[in-house]
């Protein structure tokens, strides 16, 4: 599978504000970890907390939300030898 540079993304910009839907990197694939591409995610009440601004501390913004999702996985680290 080839691995673009960018994805689209539905990310917090600022509390409050408008959500903005554009393209962001692909992070850098750690040797210990996985690549997710997701398929579905839903708006859990954790994201709705962080975009109102109602979160007990501060999250970091450009914020993606969305934690709580499922996909395939489509590139492993080079020290991942199983799931």
């Amino acid at each position: 599978v080839e691995i673009p540079p960018l994805q689209w993304a539905q990310v917090f910009e600022k509390q409050g504000s408008d959500l903005q839907y554009k393209k962001i990197p692909v992070p850098q694939l750690p040797p210990d970890a996985v690549l997710v591409q997701i398929k579905y995610s839903g708006v859990c009440r954790s994201d709705l907390h962080a975009w109102k601004g109602d979160w007990p501390t501060e999250p970091k913004y450009n914020l993606v939300g969305g934690h709580e999702g499922t996909g395939v996985v489509v590139a492993r680290g080079k020290n991942v030898s199983q799931l």
